[in-house]
C-alpha cells in the first residue's frame, strides 16, 4: 500500500487487527500471531469491487486422486500458502482505501492498497487468478472438468483456497515443482 492524503468523496474501509494464539497439542503457547485485515463488509459493489468468485476444487476430485494414490502407488505432499491473500495484485480499475490499523494513525492519512488483503471480498478472486497464473508458469495445465485440478507431465495437484495437495511416482517431482513455485512467488 502507500499512505495517502484521504480523498474527498471514497469509500474508505475500516480496518482491524485479528490477534490469534497458536498452541502446541499441550496448550502451552507456541506462538502469537497478528493480521491486518480490512473490514470487507463495508464494500461498496461496482466501486470497490467487481467479481467475487473463486473456484474450490471439488470432492470427487480430491476422492478420485486419493483413489488413484492408492492404485497407482503415487507419493503425496501437502503445501500451504503463507499469508496468502497478501501475494496478488489488486485490478487497475480498483481503487481500495483503508485506515491505517491501529497503532499506526496518521490524522488524514488512509492506505492506497496496491495488493490484497485478508478481509476484502475480492481477495480470494485475486489470489485465485495468482495462483493459477503460477502454476500455469510451472507446465501445470487447468482441467477443465475441475479448474482446481492441475496437471502437469510428472505432477498433479489440486488447489484449495491457500493450500495444494501434489501426487506424483517420484518424490523429487513434487519437489521440483515446489521449488519452482516458491521462484514463482508462491
Amino acid at each position: 500500500w502507500d499512505v495517502v492524503d484521504c480523498p474527498e468523496n471514497v469509500n474508505v474501509i475500516a480496518s482491524i487487527w485479528a490477534f490469534k494464539i497458536k498452541r502446541f497439542p499441550d496448550g502451552l503457547i507456541k506462538k502469537f500471531k497478528a493480521r491486518f485485515c480490512a473490514r470487507g463488509d463495508q464494500q461498496l459493489e461496482g466501486i470497490d469491487f467487481f467479481e467475487t468468485y473463486a473456484p474450490v476444487v471439488q470432492w470427487t476430485t480430491v476422492r478420485l486422486l486419493l483413489i488413484l494414490e492408492v492404485l497407482l502407488k503415487l507419493k503425496s505432499k501437502q503445501g500451504d500458502v503463507t499469508a496468502a491473500f497478501l501475494h496478488a495484485t489488486l485490478d487497475e480499475k480498483e481503487k481500495i482505501y483503508v485506515e491505517m490499523p491501529v497503532g499506526f494513525r496518521d490524522s488524514g492519512k488512509v492506505l492506497k492498497l496496491k495488493k490484497t488483503l485478508y478481509g476484502l471480498r475480492q481477495s480470494p478472486r485475486e489470489f485465485w487468478k495468482y495462483l493459477s497464473n503460477a502454476m500455469v508458469a510451472c507446465d501445470m495445465q487447468p482441467s477443465r472438468m475441475d479448474p482446481c485440478l492441475f496437471v502437469g507431465p510428472k505432477v498433479l495437484a489440486i488447489a484449495y483456497v491457500d493450500d495444494i495437495l501434489f501426487w506424483a511416482k517420484d518424490e523429487k517431482d513434487i519437489n521440483d515443482l515446489a521449488i519452482r513455485l516458491r521462484e514463482q512467488g508462491l
